[in-house]
């Protein structure tokens, strides 16, 4: 320095311009050092932008992508939430509701300009000029983010990023969040207005309390509409969307009107307020008048609603509906798709934005509560949880359209538990058209006039009342409703059969736990089954066999999708044929109208044709009463929550009555009608009984077809059986050789017995390819197996010889046998001697001569000795004469006996009848009279 300073520094007497030119040197090197630091820090800004860059590309490659398909999928609908799910009946009427929050759209024009200028104060005070992005505000943020390390501290969004952020995306402080709502808030503005962009903003933002929207928050905090908001109930607002938990008006006011105060000052600052109104604002007490909109209404009619729309949303993605199962894994893995598939779409109804139109008939509705509460009224016992004991359900399909019309779940509308569709109770006698005779009679193999045998038996059901009748006929049994003959019916067409109708009329509660049980005869479900499904079983009665897919489900629109069933049709499908419903509608009537049925006093008013069957299981903890016209079909069911036995209460009583009282009100006024008679139904005299009665004119036909396809299954499952056995099986011993063969050729015998060619060939391949294993091992035991005949042909001439020994032997033993059984014969003569009779000598010679019969036996000596007994006895016998005399005196004393004793018998009776005479004056001298009361020809 000290040396730079000479050079700087003149000497005396140097010259002006050396001064000139050592300063231009400095300045010079000043210069190029400048330059240098300059040119460095470019050099390394580059470089930390590069590294910058490569790695933050990938994340911005990413929002880049998400920006662009948000972009492609955006729709105005996207900026408004759902509204309540709303149900209705038949005509239109509200009868259920969902909250979705109460959410409702309000456009631009109905919003408080209050609101409008409070938001832009608060949130984007260049809201209005600029293009979706405030660029100074997000540079704020931005050294906010750098000066933490990269961690988001700080907003910096305007009310469009907002609008996206509420709509697409999280509301996670993000790098990649807050690029795609810079990204997409251009596009957005260029797509709509500053006004729509306000209007979504208003719309999409939550302010606590479960209120969605500035529509619903305004009814809730001020009790008003949004367009009529005051500039302090505005700037509440404003505050509580800001954050609804800490600036809840309800939980902490405090802090909500220092936030609505902050709101005002922002507001006033940038003028929307002049120095008078924003006094008067921050001046006014903070007003909340916690408005309660209405909550969820949930009753009978909107439950069944809602199950029945989450089902059709289910058929229109197809999803595998399945009622009957193989097995345990099958049924575990089917119910937890079901399961999951039924939650999520019973979840979407529930988050709102359906209109659910029903074709519940709330005036039957108001008819069968009425019934249910009223005949049950008298059984006032309560549960713990507060409910009535006793319960009753019911359920009635409109036959004409296949809608169900009215869906009862238990007494009074207090209970929301909808046993009608929730609940599976053992359906008792009920079952019996719809599993037992309906697949029966669609067989050929029977109809009204089949003689089934009504017995007891082993291991078999009980009647009720524990009579049985012989052979009955099948309309007889059905009518009196006979345990025994429905067992033998559904045993005798195939339990997994009669199942099958069920899967076809989609029964739910089907378990695989059920198949093969002949107790499903009589009701004896594993879960049991539903009142709606056994109302839509009989309506498919009713309507000659044709089952209807229909719930209660007339329309299902959405708020964002509009009509989602424009495209779905009902499914319709014979399940039973036309004729058997016909023969079985026929038969039922008889529930009502025959001496013996057990619904008889049942029967409709006006003489409207009717059927009904009724259902009591075991200590009547279940009773039933289904039934049906041509116009409605009735199911009802009554018993406790928790079952437990009913003594005296039967399917005729409770439910029968609730039945037929709901079928006469809702029949006022209409024709009587009956069903016609199909083509393929005659009537003849039955030649194995010469009862007449209606049959199938295609009955012989289909009874030969159903023999012969019996006979097939059995066939083919013993032949899969013995097949699974013969190739599975080893060959450890020669003696399996044989045993080889011989089922081979059991098996080969019986294949061309098979009628599905298909299923033969498949059979036989499979015989074969394990018959031509066990050829190889035959042959590599070919040897052993010679031996093994030869040991067996010396074992089997042992045994042949052994044979007739032990036969020769057991020759000897009956020829002595009957030897002896002669001599007994004929010693038993002389012992049972009465009297000296003049043919003694004879029978104890004979005896005598027939001693040598019995030599060498063991009881040689004691047969002698009885011998001699016997023939020493005779001399103290009577003779002949004086054994007469004897048998004289008894038959005499008897005689005399008796005469004694019918003497003795007509004392007393004029005994008796004098007593008789002096009672019989006191009855007809008093008030009461006697056994039989008064005489029916008494005056």
């Amino acid at each position: 320095m000290k040396d730079l300073l000479k050079r700087l520094i003149p000497r005396r007497g140097e010259k002006k311009s050396h001064l000139i030119t050592n300063v231009l040197g400095v300045l010079g090197w000043f210069l190029h050092m400048l330059l240098s630091i300059l040119t460095a820090g470019l050099v390394c800004g580059a470089l930390a932008g590069l590294l910058i860059y490569v790695r933050v590309k990938p994340e911005l490659d990413s929002c880049m992508e998400i920006a662009y398909d948000k972009l492609a999928q955006m729709e105005r609908s996207d900026f408004s939430k759902l509204s309540d799910t709303v149900i209705y009946d038949r005509d239109g009427r509200q009868i259920g509701l969902i909250n979705a929050g109460h959410y409702q759209y309000v456009d631009i024009t109905n919003i408080s300009m209050n609101l409008q200028n409070a938001y832009i104060a608060q949130e984007d005070r260049r809201f209005k000029t600029h293009h979706g992005v405030d660029w100074i505000a997000t540079l704020r943020a931005g050294l906010a983010l750098v000066k933490h390390g990269g961690e988001v501290t700080q907003g910096g969004s305007t009310i469009t990023q907002q609008v996206i952020k509420n709509t697409y995306l999280t509301q996670e402080r993000t790098f990649t969040r807050k690029v795609v709502e810079i990204l997409l808030a251009p596009k957005v503005e260029k797509a709509y207005s500053k006004a729509d962009i306000m209007e979504f903003y208003c719309n999409t933002n939550f302010y606590g309390h479960q209120c969605y929207g500035v529509e619903a928050a305004s009814r809730y905090y001020f009790g008003k509409h949004a367009s009529e908001l005051r500039v302090e109930e505005a700037a509440v607002l404003v505050g509580i969307s800001n954050s609804p938990s800490a600036y809840d008006p309800v939980a902490h006011p405090e802090a909500s009107q220092n936030k609505r105060n902050d709101v005002l000052k922002s507001m006033h600052e940038v003028g929307y307020l002049t120095d008078e109104e924003y006094e008067a604002a921050v001046s006014a007490p903070l007003k909340i008048v916690q408005q309660e909109s209405e909550g969820t209404d949930e009753n009978y009619q909107s439950s069944y609603a809602i199950h029945c729309a989450a089902l059709e949303l289910m058929k229109l993605e197809d999803f595998p509906f399945q009622y009957t199962f193989k097995d345990k894994e099958e049924y575990t893995a089917y119910m937890d798709r079901y399961q999951t598939a039924y939650s999520e779409k019973s979840d979407r109804i529930r988050a709102g934005g359906f209109k659910i139109y029903t074709s519940l008939d709330s005036a039957i509705q108001d008819t069968l509560q009425t019934q249910i509460d009223s005949s049950l009224s008298s059984f006032t016992e309560l549960q713990e949880n507060g409910k009535f004991a006793l319960q009753g359900a019911g359920v009635v399909v409109d036959n004409q359209t296949n809608y169900v019309v009215a869906i009862v779940g238990g007494r009074g509308s207090e209970d929301a538990f909808n046993r009608a569709y929730l609940s599976a109770r053992q359906p008792g006698s009920t079952i019996k058209p719809l599993l037992d005779y309906g697949p029966a009679f669609d067989t050929g193999e029977y109809y009204p006039t089949r003689m089934v045998n009504d017995h007891k038996w082993e291991g078999g059901p009980s009647n009720s009342g524990g009579s049985y009748r012989g052979n009955v006929t099948v309309r007889e049994a059905l009518n009196r409703s006979l345990n025994t003959v429905a067992w033998q019916v559904l045993e005798d067409i195939g339990v997994d059969f009669g199942l099958h109708y069920l899967s076809e009329m989609e029964f739910q509660k089907l378990t695989y736990v059920d198949n093969g049980v002949p107790s499903l005869s009589i009701g004896g479900f594993t879960n049991g089954l539903r009142v709606v499904d056994m109302a839509k079983g009989y309506s498919t009665l009713a309507n000659y066999g044709v089952y209807n897919d229909r719930t209660c489900i007339t329309s299902l629109v959405h708020q964002q999708e509009g009509e989602l069933l424009k495209e779905r049709k009902a499914v319709a499908k014979q399940v039973y044929r036309e004729d058997s419903a016909f023969m079985l509608t026929d038969i039922l009537k008889g529930t009502l109208t025959a001496p013996y049925g057990t619904g008889r006093g049942l029967a409709l008013e006006n003489d409207m044709p009717a059927v009904g069957k009724t259902g009591t299981t075991n200590s009547s903890k279940d009773t039933w009463f289904c039934g049906y016209t041509r116009y409605y079909t009735t199911a009802v069911w009554v018993g406790y929550d928790t079952p437990r036995s009913m003594p005296g209460i039967y399917g005729s009583t409770y439910a029968g009555k609730i039945w037929k009282n709901v079928m006469d009100q809702i029949h006022t006024g209409l024709t009587p009608w009956d069903w016609e008679q199909p083509d393929t139904v005659g009537r003849r005299i039955d030649p194995d009984n010469g009862i007449e009665d209606y049959y199938s004119l295609s009955a012989e036909l289909r009874a030969e077809d159903s023999l012969r396809l019996k006979e097939q299954e059995k066939l083919v499952s013993q032949l899969e059986t013995d097949i699974e056995e013969f190739t599975t099986r080893e060959i450890q011993t020669v003696e399996d050789t044989y045993s080889v063969k011989e089922q081979y050729q059991s098996i080969t015998s019986r294949l061309p017995l098979v009628d599905d060619g298909e299923l033969r060939a498949q059979l036989l391949d499979q015989v074969e390819s394990r018959y031509d294993y066990f050829s190889g091992i035959i042959e590599d035991m070919a040897d052993t197996i010679a031996m093994y005949e030869k040991q067996k042909a010396v074992e089997e001439s042992k045994a042949q010889v052994q044979a007739e020994k032990d036969a020769q032997e057991q020759r000897k033993k009956e020829e002595a046998e009957t030897r002896k059984n002669e001599f007994l014969q004929a010693l038993e003569a002389v012992e049972e001697l009465e009297y000296q009779r003049s043919d003694a000598e004879k029978l104890v010679q004979d005896a005598i001569d027939k001693l040598p019969l019995v030599a060498g036996d063991p009881e040689q000596s004691t047969l002698a000795a009885r011998l001699q007994a016997a023939i020493s006895r005779i001399s103290s016998l009577p003779t002949e004469e004086q054994w007469k005399t004897q048998e004289a005196q008894k038959e005499s004393q008897a005689a005399q006996e008796e005469s004694q004793a019918r003497e003795q018998a007509a004392l007393q009776q004029n005994q008796l009848r004098a007593s008789l005479n002096r009672e019989k004056f006191k009855w007809n001298n008093m008030e009461q009279y006697g056994p039989g009361g008064r005489p029916d020809d008494e005056n």
